[in-house]
């Protein structure tokens, strides 16, 4: 039996070379001298959705009207003035959805040191991506949690000494005083204090979740009717999207329910004049996990601080704390999910919060 291998070295180079390329999982296109698309492989065209035939043979320049991302431009210019790029990170819309991608270029000479085309390498790192972003955030827990913890047990003490004292005073007024109104109001502000704190402590000590096995919609219909009256007042249209299919979960209802609760009072606030709220429920028997995305037609988040709304102490309300997603971040974390937003400037907003179906 005659051996396929190749017996000429160079053969043996250009054998290994093209199973790299053809096997590669990072996307890679070359161009030759005069800008014509001389390799196109499988990853290139799962990333781009575009298919080598419609590539091959063709110029480069013509595939950005195909909108192949802001990698088009590096490799034309690493042939255009001779100068690779490397690291070039960006953000491109693929048929799979946004990825962030990490981008490199290459000169290609001949033996004489002639420039005769170029390559562009693109590197999927959405993964690297978010892992380094939740390292980030669990830093910043960690750090949070410690200074909330030392500061709310610094403050609460003093105020449970004067609320015991006001509630002595109270007693020495009839109810009818001008003074005992004066003393009702200290105590629900003290009330707010504490609750505040209270955010403080789950961030610094989150509480172990306390799970059991339930519906979500179940949950997600005691949420609505928390809540129908502010949505019948702002003339907030409610639409529910169950997926009956959902299997249970299982979660501390009391916290899933504080998180439900943050994220309809947030899309209400959004609707400062009439809308539309959508809750809809999603079971993703791949992930065997429920996904619960909360809808609004509100005014949308800037793209610009977006990224920080998870942040604590972040709030664009002028009586908000910042802590409320924050705390709603952990608790979804501490039950092995997590939570997402999507939002449109003037258009909406859309939280999406996924938690892992519960296995029998």
């Amino acid at each position: 039996m005659t051996s396929q291998w190749p017996q000429n070295q160079y053969n043996k180079k250009k054998y290994f070379a093209e199973q790299y390329v053809d096997n590669s999982d990072s996307a890679i296109i070359a161009i030759d001298i005069d800008e014509i698309v001389v390799i196109y492989n499988q990853t290139a065209e799962d990333i781009m959705g575009i298919p080598a035939d419609e590539v091959l043979g063709k110029q480069f320049c013509e595939l950005q009207e195909r909108k192949l991302g802001t990698q088009d431009s590096i490799l034309l210019n690493t042939l255009r003035i001779g100068r690779p790029y490397s690291h070039v990170e960006a953000n491109i819309e693929t048929p799979l959805g946004v990825m962030n991608v990490m981008a490199f270029t290459t000169l290609v000479k001949d033996k004489n040191d002639n420039v005769i085309g170029g390559i562009l390498s693109i590197r999927d790192v959405t993964g690297q991506k978010q892992l380094e972003e939740k390292v980030v955030k669990a830093e910043k827990f960690s750090v949070i949690g410690e200074l909330a913890a030392g500061i709310a047990h610094e403050v609460r003490n003093p105020l449970t000494s004067i609320k015991g004292f006001l509630q002595l005073l109270a007693q020495r007024f009839p109810k009818t005083d001008q003074v005992q109104q004066y003393i009702n109001i200290m105590l629900d502000e003290i009330s707010r204090i504490n609750y505040i704190i209270s955010e403080f402590l789950l961030l610094a000590r989150p509480t172990v979740p306390i799970k059991r096995t339930t519906g979500i919609h179940n949950t997600l219909d005691e949420i609505v009717l928390l809540t129908e009256g502010e949505l019948y007042i702002k003339n907030i249209k409610l639409i529910k999207e169950y997926d009956h299919n959902c299997p249970t979960v299982k979660v501390d209802v009391e916290q899933i329910k504080q998180v439900f609760l943050n994220l309809v009072t947030n899309a209400i606030a959004a609707m400062p004049e009439k809308g539309s709220l959508t809750i809809r429920t999603v079971y993703d028997r791949f992930e065997n996990a429920i996904r619960i995305y909360f809808s609004d037609t509100g005014i949308g988040i800037d793209h610009s601080i977006i990224d920080s709304i998870f942040d604590p102490f972040f709030t664009t309300k002028e009586e908000g704390t910042g802590l409320g997603l924050t705390v709603s971040y952990r608790i979804i974390e501490n039950h092995g999910g997590k939570i997402e937003v999507q939002s449109r400037p003037g258009e909406g907003t859309s939280f999406i919060v996924t938690i892992p179906a519960y296995r029998q």
